[in-house]
């Protein structure tokens, strides 16, 4: 019997449990208790998926992938997607990467095609999560080769129901024609090709992020003008939809923005799809004070977003933590996980990052719906602000529809109406 895939079957970093595993053996990671293989229960992800290879083993890996398709939008697709997501999505980067250093044609041209390859998966992808229609794969469509390495950093918003959601949420957008997609930096790789297979709007690439100085090594001296994918952002009546995986102290992002105003770009549309609440409440009472260099940490300002997600980031530490978990065995990566409140049985790894971002955001003094209320697992007691953040934050009406939005649109998919509920 075929398994149907449910949003509730992702966990925090984006893992489901499968069965069918036919061809699939090197792909997933065996759920192991004491000595005994668990029958039949699977993780959808393998250390292979996170393995650096050459662009030519990516691009053999992905048409090796191909064969194992049908056109069911089944759990079992769902994996295979995935891992071929997985080939097109770096791929695509280092080749992103090359063209903005040289901008040769011939560099133009296999950002393309890796860029084609890119978005047919993610639409085979939305076919499943949205569950309408079948997967259609073309046989033309391959990655380019080369013997350059991929990436060796995770992409961070790599939870495929997580970034599924969050783009439904923004229906308010889509009757607007003339929106350009902007993400920085590695992380918010599938963001862009998502939103174009959601709503046809097209997307450039940034370099930009704290992680890009180890390929580029001068982008704070460099205009962004250089460091894009394509110059459409800089177009005539558009309206640059500029979106990130995460904010954690907002310095990137604020950065981006100025350098857009500099460039004559003042309609944008900021945000992302996790807020890291929890350090912004430990920086509230001083708990975070200075980064590994001495400076002190910023808490990023609510106020300069117009798309406020209640989603909490879990933290890189976390996921490289349980990836390394996964490394070892599947048992070890669900006990981490459960360590850390995740992964429960019963509990919507979705709908518990929304509560830790309403409940620790509000611990700060910031209030992200007036329409929804949670229920509090454990109790916590608020620790004393810090004077510089005693006066609260609060977001206004349009900000606040809009967060609501994405709670609505997640308790929907979730059926969750208890956790996260209407306040009375």
């Amino acid at each position: 019997m075929e398994e149907t895939l449910n949003i509730n079957d992702f966990d925090i970093l984006g893992l489901i449990t499968l069965r069918d595993i036919k061809g699939l053996e090197k792909y997933v990671t065996p759920i192991v208790e004491g000595n005994q293989v668990m029958f039949q229960r699977y993780l959808s992800r393998s250390k292979e998926y996170y393995n650096v290879k050459t662009m030519s083993e990516l691009s053999e890996e992905r048409e090796k992938l191909k064969r194992l398709l049908d056109r069911r939008p089944t759990k079992r697709n769902f994996v295979i997607l995935e891992n071929m997501l997985n080939c097109s999505g770096k791929v695509y980067f280092k080749k992103m990467e090359q063209y903005i250093k040289s901008r040769t044609i011939q560099k133009e041209e296999e950002m393309s095609r890796a860029r084609e390859c890119m978005e047919e998966d993610l639409r085979n992808i939305i076919t499943i999560l949205s569950k309408k229609g079948l997967i259609n794969v073309r046989e033309s469509n391959i990655l380019p080769g080369g013997f350059e390495n991929s990436e060796r950093r995770l992409i961070e918003m790599d939870n495929k129901a997580m970034l599924y959601l969050f783009a439904d949420s923004l229906n308010f957008l889509k009757d607007n024609e003339n929106i350009e997609t902007l993400t920085p930096g590695y992380g918010s790789l599938y963001i862009g090709p998502t939103l174009k297979v959601m709503y046809g709007w097209d997307y450039t690439n940034l370099l930009k992020s704290k992680y890009i100085k180890s390929t580029m090594p001068d982008t704070e001296k460099t205009d962004m003008i250089e460091l894009v994918s394509t110059d459409r952002v800089f177009g005539e009546g558009k309206e640059v939809l500029l979106l990130d995986d995460n904010i954690g102290t907002g310095q990137t992002m604020e950065e981006i923005k100025n350098q857009l105003h500099n460039n004559g770009i003042d309609k944008v549309i900021s945000g992302a799809i996790q807020y890291n609440w929890i350090n912004y409440y430990r920086i509230g009472i001083g708990e975070k004070r200075l980064d590994k260099k001495g400076n002190k940490i910023q808490r990023f300002k609510a106020q300069n977003y117009d798309i406020i997600s209640p989603m909490n980031y879990y933290g890189h530490k976390l996921c490289e933590r349980a990836i390394s978990m996964l490394h070892s065995s599947g048992e070890e990566y669900i006990a981490y996980l459960n360590s850390k409140s995740y992964r429960l049985p019963g509990y919507s790894d979705l709908i518990g990052s929304i509560e830790r971002g309403m409940q620790f955001a509000e611990m700060s003094g910031l209030r992200l719906s007036d329409k929804y209320d949670y229920k509090k697992r454990r109790e916590r007691y608020p620790q004393e602000l810090l004077d510089e953040y005693k006066d609260p934050e609060s977001l206004n009406d349009a900000q606040k529809a809009i967060t609501e939005d994405i709670i609505k649109t997640i308790t929907d998919y979730t059926k969750d109406k208890e956790t996260i509920h209407v306040r009375e």
